[in-house]
Parts: C-alpha cells; structure tokens; sequence
C-alpha cells in the first residue's frame, strides 16, 4: 500500500509518501517547505496557502515521476467537540468487516448534527447481545452489534477551507484527522496504549495538545504559543533578523543551559550595523526561559482537559530536536515522557511526525474495516518502478516497490 500524507503548518508544509511493505513503512519521498497564508491554524490568504501547497507538491511529483492524486490531510487542533456516541445494529450471524462500518456510521447518522463534521471516530469499545465486550469483534456469532465510540467533531466551513484549498491544487483528500493523531502514532507504544496521557506538538504558533485513554483520542486543544516566541526573544535581546534569529535558535542555541558551553561564541551584525558576540551559554538562557514557560503553560493546559493523572506525555515538534530538550520535561512533568525519535530513511526529525504517524494510522483503520486501499493505481507504481531513481543507497525502495507490484 502507498499512502500521501500532508501537513499543512503554519510555518511549513510537510508531505510524506510512505509504502507498506511487510509490515514495515519506507518512506519513497518527502519535502518540508516555508508555508505561507496559513496562521495558527486556519487560511488567512488562500492564494499564498495555495501558491506553497503547489510548491510542495510539484516537488513530489517530480521527484517521484508521477503526479499524487490522492492524499491524507493533517487537519490543525481548532474549534472542536468531542463526545461519546453509542449505536446498535442487527447481525443474526458472524460480525464482519461491513458490520463494524454499518454501526459506526450508523454512530454518526444518529448522533452528529447536520452543521458540524466528524474528524475523528474510534471504537471505545463493542458489544455483543451476550454482555460480552471486545474491542475487535469480527468472527464473533450475534444476533446485535453495539458500539461505544469517541467522536470529535469540526464546524464544516473551518473544515471546507482546507479541502477547497487541496481541491484548488488538484487533490483529493481521501481521509481527514487531526496532526495529534498522528503523533500518537509515530511514538506510541503497548505501555501507552493501555494507560492514559497527552500528546503535546510545540509548533512554531502554536502548541496542540490531545488526550488519550488506551491509545484512544478523548478531547484537545491548542494554546497560542509556539517556538516563534523564542525567535521573537533572540531577535529582541540581540537586535537581529528574526531570520537569523530562527537560524541561531535552531543550529546554535540548546534548550537547556546545562548543556551550553560559554565559550562557543558567533559574532553578528545586528540592525544597528554593529558587530556584536553571542555565546551559546547567554543565548541557550534565552531559550530555555522561554520554554520553561511554554512547558508549564502546557501542564495546565492538560490539567484542564483531564482531572486524572496521566501516566506518559508523548512530545513532538521541530524544537524537540534541540539538545537538552529532555531535561526540561524532567523538571516539569512527573510522569514517563516520551520524546518523538523520527529514525525512519527520509524523515530524520519530528517536523514529520503528525504526516508518518496519520499514515500509519489510516493504515491500521483500513485492516480494523477489512478495506484495502492504495493511493497509487497499478499504472502510477509501474511508472514509479521505471524511473529506477534510488532513493536511497541502503533502502533498497525500488527492490521493494518492485517485489510489492509483482505480489
């Protein structure tokens, strides 16, 4: 299977091509790109959004040799609601693939109001008319089928900006669901799967923060505060570029001054025209002030989307990347912290997170319903097969994508 994953932020547009081979994703293309007209979440100029979007996609086409139809789209943390639907339905026999849609879509006909959109739908739990409960019931014998399932919902013209916005690019959105779900996926484990926490992305506007109960999305929000905030401060103190501002804080700066070495200086011109020095200890002070306050701002943001204790946070987001980053949490958060480690050929940072994470999700949704879809017809594999470009030297992708097409 190949899937197209696009994450359309507020600072850059992410697009992942990922193929599921033997269980395993191999990633066939990426790209990262500077977004433009889209703030915080929503499209403030759609023209510039979709100037970048087309950018980003040319790029893929290119690379790859064929032209992306299809795609999955990260949608942003915005105005949502989210609620527990139940649903039953009559099975008199073996509970299929096409049971499990009937109720669930039964869930939403009967539930959810006209005005709104359903982004996210996951079972809590089944019911079979014997009390047993299940989590997958397929092959089980009933005579009713019953769901539990939690629902998060989107008013439709927040939502139908974006789709006319991929439409205008020439894309169809196949699947739609929030970024925080896919960053549950790409680092989610068995122990986060039966415990209850947060996933928290620190975006450059932006902080987007979801809950989960047993691997399950209950609620979440988003709070405006971002790493922009920290170009904004270097730019201040130092009287530079925010450009060169982002650049300091991403290949000179460490999150935490612990980690900092004084005597590793850069020298700049600030807008003044003055030669000035920067060590690393001065500026690494600034940043982790910074993010200090965020973290904690997004501890009570947590602690006002769930009463209960949370076991584990999952944190991602392009600034974890930077050195230190770990001993921030450990000073703020009490619970087992899990750090995104994007490791996969082809996106080696937490930038992409949400798109490979969404991927592997629709994935796993798709073998729950007993549905298999690509997003590549057997013509577009062949003529990716025949461009023979490699990827990359250890990946071995195009061997693969062939074995795929002859299975």
């Amino acid at each position: 299977m190949i899937y197209t994953s696009i994450d359309l932020g507020s600072n850059t547009i992410k697009i992942v091509v990922s193929m599921k081979n033997n269980d395993k994703f191999y990633v066939l293309a990426s790209t990262n790109i500077k977004s433009k007209g889209i703030k915080k979440g929503y499209i403030k100029d759609k023209e510039l959004a979709l100037q970048s979007l087309k950018e980003g996609i040319n790029s893929i086409n290119s690379y790859l040799g064929i032209e992306i139809k299809e795609v999955l789209l990260n949608f942003p943390m915005a105005e949502t609601a989210s609620t527990i639907e139940t649903a039953e339905v009559n099975v008199n026999g073996v509970v299929t693939g096409n049971h499990i849609k009937e109720v669930i879509n039964k869930a939403v006909r009967e539930n959810i109001p006209n005005e709104v959109e359903v982004i996210y739908l996951e079972p809590i739990v089944f019911e079979l008319d014997n009390g047993l409960q299940l989590t997958d019931p397929k092959g089980q014998e009933t005579n009713t089928l019953e769901v539990r399932a939690a629902v998060s919902t989107i008013d439709k013209d927040t939502l139908y900006a974006y789709l006319e916005l991929l439409h205008d690019a020439g894309l169809e959105v196949i699947d739609v669901n929030y970024g925080i779900v896919g960053d549950y996926f790409e680092s989610k484990n068995h122990e986060t799967d039966s415990k209850l926490g947060a996933v928290i992305n620190l975006g450059y506007g932006k902080t987007e923060i979801g809950i989960f109960n047993k691997g399950i999305f209950l609620r979440g929000t988003s709070i405006p505060e971002g790493s922009s905030k920290l170009d904004k401060d270097i730019s201040y103190v130092y009287k530079i570029d925010r450009k060169y501002a982002t650049s300091l804080k991403e290949n000179f700066a460490v999150a935490s001054s612990k980690y900092a070495d004084q005597n590793d200086i850069v020298e700049v011109v600030n807008q003044s025209g003055e030669e000035i020095k920067i060590n690393q200890l001065e500026i690494s002070q600034i940043v982790e002030a910074r993010l200090i306050e965020i973290i904690k701002n997004v501890k009570l943001e947590v602690n006002r989307l769930t009463n209960r204790e949370i076991s584990y946070i999952i944190i991602t987001g392009g600034i974890t990347n930077l050195t230190g980053f770990p001993y921030l949490l450990d000073i703020t958060f009490d619970c087992d912290k899990v750090i995104s480690n994007m490791i996969t050929l082809g996106v080696r940072s937490n930038i992409y997170s949400a798109s490979l994470g969404f991927i592997k999700y629709y994935d796993n949704k798709l073998n729950f319903r007993d549905i298999k879809h690509t997003m590549l017809d057997k013509e577009q594999i062949e003529k990716l097969t025949s461009k023979k470009k490699e990827v990359d030297k250890d990946s071995n992708i195009i061997n693969k994508l062939k074995s795929y097409t002859e299975s």
